[in-house]
């Protein structure tokens, strides 16, 4: 794997891409995620680490929420952090904007509305 650059984002960014494209890889993430990711790296990871890798399917959606920050509870979040955490679908709508909605998830809201 050539090093990603830009920290863990980009580290899982191309970890997920390598996984979509070479099969074997995939099923050896999801045997033994640590070992794979200590080979892919090239770094054993400290010991008290847990790599878990889990496949979506389509009836189950994981949210990975980010541990909170060690600064505190109630930091503010940049812009961009803000934006990164928010996120929207995969995918565009028809104008070419980033689908953020509960109706582009394909989901209804409680009130049998389309959440737009």
């Amino acid at each position: 794997m050539s090093e990603p650059t830009g920290g863990r984002a980009d580290i899982e960014r191309s970890v997920i891409e390598r996984s979509l494209q070479d099969d074997a890889f995939r099923r050896r993430l999801l045997e033994d995620p640590r070992a794979t990711m200590e080979q892919e790296l090239g770094v054993q990871l400290p010991a008290d680490m847990r790599v878990q890798a889990v496949e979506e399917t389509a009836d189950t959606i994981y949210l990975v929420l980010p541990s909170v920050s060690s600064s505190g509870v109630g930091d503010e979040m940049s812009d961009l952090e803000l934006e990164t955490v928010a996120g929207g679908a995969p995918g565009g709508t028809a104008s070419g904007d980033t689908c953020n909605t509960a109706a582009c998830w394909g989901l209804t809201c409680l009130d049998g509305s389309d959440c737009g």
